[in-house]
């Protein structure tokens, strides 16, 4: 399997989305990133919504990582999202979130989803990081951050 970056496969970047619940903004990251990838917004719904009924994706320190795999697709789709408020997602350590890193993953290929998860939270142990995403003006910002910091971490 080829070694991705997380930058190469973040196809969406939506800042300050405007909800108050889990569920709503589950649902508003699902239509957008549906809607950018020309998938069903019910089904990428649905199947987020499992997954967090599941157990939830909050990792803590103001970052969520949805995530659901789905037959359709042949390769990774990522969103990035921040929310203009800081959200109860069920976190273990009791903190909001506000950062949501969504990834879509094809069913038939179950470990790319594995090594995903685990490179994007690698990346979002950064609390600069998170910050700067936060306070991003723009799409364009929110991937060179990523970019600099998957550099970094290839360095070290």
């Amino acid at each position: 399997m080829k070694d991705y970056t997380i930058s190469e496969f973040i196809k969406t970047v939506d800042l300050n989305i405007e909800c108050s619940e889990k569920f709503e903004c589950l649902k508003k990251m699902a239509e957008k990133i549906a809607q950018k990838n020309n998938l069903d917004p019910s089904e990428t719904f649905s199947l987020l919504k499992a997954r967090e009924k599941f157990g939830s994706t909050a990792l803590g320190g103001l970052f969520a990582l949805p995530h659901a795999k789905m037959d359709k697709l042949s390769s990774l789709i990522g969103g990035i999202f921040t929310t203009k408020e800081p959200i109860d997602f069920g976190s273990l350590d009791g903190m909001p979130s506000q950062i949501f890193f969504v990834v879509l993953a094809p069913s038939s290929k179950p470990s790319i989803l594995l090594k995903a998860v685990a490179k994007i939270a690698k990346i979002f142990k950064d609390t600069h990081l998170k910050d700067k995403i936060i306070n991003a003006k723009d799409e364009n910002e929110v991937i060179q951050l990523i970019k600099e910091k998957e550099e970094t971490l290839k360095k070290s």
